[in-house]
């Protein structure tokens, strides 16, 4: 196969940090000519909300880098970064590794990543990268792959008739994103040729006339559509640097969405094993720093990685299932309620119970103005009597074995 002009991969990974890393605080900074993606130029990129999330401010750090000038093979590691939200120890959070594969086969480098059948990567170990940093969770990453051509375009990749309408730029795509070539999972050739169509699972992004992208659940894929001239390219360079910063923040954002409702699902599950009104106000607190620290559609006033962001959500269907989070708890909520206007009611009929006939007794004493005290027992007895036939009945029966429950639990 023809080596492609350049092939940038970030591989991320969802790991947890015992503490604080001892790195450079801030993202990998990158840069070409006179364009510097760092910390501060990316503040302005995106709107302060989100820089807050993907930069940390002054008084808090939430990312952090490390450069390296690391080769596996044909395969050179040119960063790491650590994002997380949380300053508790053993906070979770993201590892990202920044590969260059230009000298590599790109497909073999993303199938490898993918752990598919007899693809390996020999010497790369993200654990040994990253020492005590972090643990790593997750033995498959998810990946940002962007590819070009050397010559006119790059090869075609699926060489079967069925396969004759499909263009070779999308081809490319659909391989980096899905990590797979045509043993590991042939696509239909009926859906093909309607790649780009609204209705398919494929989430298609045209940038511009120089490369396109194609966002899956497994993994994103960028590809230029012309040659790539090199170092005196008047756009692929800098594209390559949006890659690894502008671009990979997005697909960040859309991870750690994907983890925190993860964590909101599992906290649900686990809701109805503990009091009612403690797991549901602990819930609600979850959701609302929730929404209000991840929750958003819009990162910047720039199209791209807000495309790339609507993207990856549709793909990992995060709008449903967060509205589906949002409706067990007030589902939830509305049964605590119901039990506990329901416990209200039963204690209220079993204080009436049980006060009544004291009420008619004290005033049948009063009535009759005696102090005998055989009146007096009789009218006890009476009440007695009356207040166990009131507790005998169905009502009541149904109230002692409710509260009785209430108790017990």
């Amino acid at each position: 196969m023809t080596r492609p002009a350049r092939a940038a991969i970030v591989a991320i990974y969802h790991a947890t940090f015992p503490t604080a890393p001892d790195w450079h605080e801030g993202p990998l900074p990158f840069r070409h000519g006179d364009v510097l993606s760092d910390t501060a130029a990316r503040s302005t990129y995106y709107s302060r909300r989100t820089a807050r999330i993907l930069y940390g401010t002054a008084d808090r750090a939430r990312r952090w880098h490390k450069p390296l000038d690391h080769p596996v093979g044909r395969l050179r590691v040119i960063g790491l970064e650590a994002i997380r939200l949380s300053d508790e120890p053993n906070a979770s959070g993201l590892v990202v590794v920044h590969l260059d594969a230009a000298r590599s086969n790109p497909l073999r480098v993303i199938r490898a990543l993918a752990r598919r059948q007899g693809a390996q990567l020999d010497g790369f170990d993200p654990r040994g990268l990253l020492g005590e940093q972090a643990i790593v969770e997750s033995d498959v990453p998810y990946t940002l792959a962007f590819v070009t051509a050397t010559g006119r375009r790059l090869p075609r990749l699926y060489r079967h008739p069925r396969y004759a309408l499909w263009p070779t730029t999308d081809q490319w795509l659909w391989a980096l994103a899905s990590r797979t070539n045509g043993t590991d999972h042939p696509p239909d050739p009926r859906d093909v040729p309607g790649v780009w169509r609204a209705a398919s699972d494929f989430e298609g992004i045209r940038m511009s006339a120089d490369w396109r992208g194609l966002v899956l659940r497994s993994g994103t894929a960028l590809v230029g559509c012309r040659s790539d001239d090199g170092a005196k390219d008047p756009f692929y360079n800098h594209a390559e640097v949006y890659v690894h910063s502008i671009y990979l923040d997005a697909v960040l954002i859309g991870i750690l969405q994907f983890h925190g409702i993860g964590q909101l699902e599992d906290a649900l599950a686990s809701a109805l094993d503990d009091p009612p009104q403690t797991s549901m106000a602990e819930l609600e607190q979850r959701v609302t720093i929730f929404r209000n620290e991840l929750w958003w559609q819009h990162l910047s006033t720039h199209g791209v990685p807000n495309q790339i962001l609507g993207a990856y959500q549709r793909q990992h269907r995060l709008h449903e299932r967060f509205d589906r989070v949002l409706t067990e708890i007030s589902d939830f909520n509305r049964m605590a309620r119901d039990n506990e206007k329901r416990h209200v009611n039963n204690a209220l009929v079993l204080f009436t119970l049980t006060t009544v006939p004291v009420s008619i007794a004290l005033a049948l004493l009063q009535a009759l103005g005696s102090h005998n005290p055989w009146t007096f027992g009789v009218v006890l007895a009476a009440c007695v009597i009356l207040t166990a036939a009131l507790l005998a009945t169905r009502t009541a029966r149904v109230v002692l074995r409710s509260i009785r429950k209430r108790l017990s639990i």
